[in-house]
């Protein structure tokens, strides 16, 4: 009966301690699981304070050429986005303002041409300044070419006329000689104010032959050539 006892016993003894082992091996398990991640973080606070300046060094080695790429795609984007627009806009503005100064310098060179051809070079001027002032007056079209083709009811004719007769005259094209090469120089200083003005502010003309009704309600300017101008 005593041997049974002590065996029972010896037994209760070894699944105590192994029981003890167990419970101790879990604890340690639970500890060291919480002083991991502190361990780590300690690491890594002295890795970046008192680290070596040669793996600092070759971190940003590492790094820099990556900033580099990505500031070149962002300057990219943005160019291809925002300035790239901008620049076609401002090349077509210019084209634009190309196409409309041509149409306008050759509607004024064929009116300087056809009206003033034979007129001193101061009253092609004169007729030029007409022309172009009357863009800005009331009554009057805003664009150069409309001006010069502009045409108005004649009660007593019973028909539009033309404020300039060639218009309407079904002349042909200016030929290219002297006379148009100069008409085609007054007209690009004129329009580029590159002259003082000789009629300021005259907004119509008429030939000294003749002497229209409308022109003793208007004060002349000036007599150049066989032109009379009116404000």
């Amino acid at each position: 009966m005593s041997n049974i006892l002590a065996v029972a016993g010896r037994a209760r003894g070894i699944r105590f301690l192994v029981l003890r082992q167990r419970v101790s091996s879990v604890r340690f398990n639970i500890m060291r699981a919480r002083l991991w991640p502190v361990v780590w973080r300690c690491r890594l606070a002295y890795y970046w304070l008192v680290g070596e300046k040669d793996n600092l060094a070759f971190l940003v080695m590492l790094g820099l050429p990556i900033l580099v790429l990505a500031g070149i795609v962002y300057f990219a984007y943005v160019d291809g986005t925002r300035i790239e627009p901008a620049r076609i806009q401002a090349v077509q503005r210019e084209a634009t303002h190309a196409r409309q100064r041509a149409t306008d310098l050759q509607c004024l060179a064929e009116n300087i041409y056809f009206e003033a051809r034979g007129e001193p070079l101061a009253g092609q001027y004169a007729v030029a300044e007409v022309t172009l002032n009357r863009r800005w007056a009331q009554n009057f079209p805003h664009t150069i070419c409309e001006v010069v083709h502009e045409s108005r009811w004649d009660p007593s004719r019973r028909r539009f006329v033309a404020d300039f007769s060639w218009t309407e005259l079904g002349t042909p094209p200016p030929q290219d000689g002297p006379a148009w090469k100069q008409a085609v120089a007054v007209a690009s200083a004129a329009y580029d104010d590159l002259v003082t003005p000789v009629v300021p502010g005259a907004l119509f003309y008429h030939a000294t032959r003749v002497r229209p009704a409308w022109s003793r309600n208007r004060r002349a300017v000036a007599t150049i050539g066989n032109h009379v101008f009116y404000r």
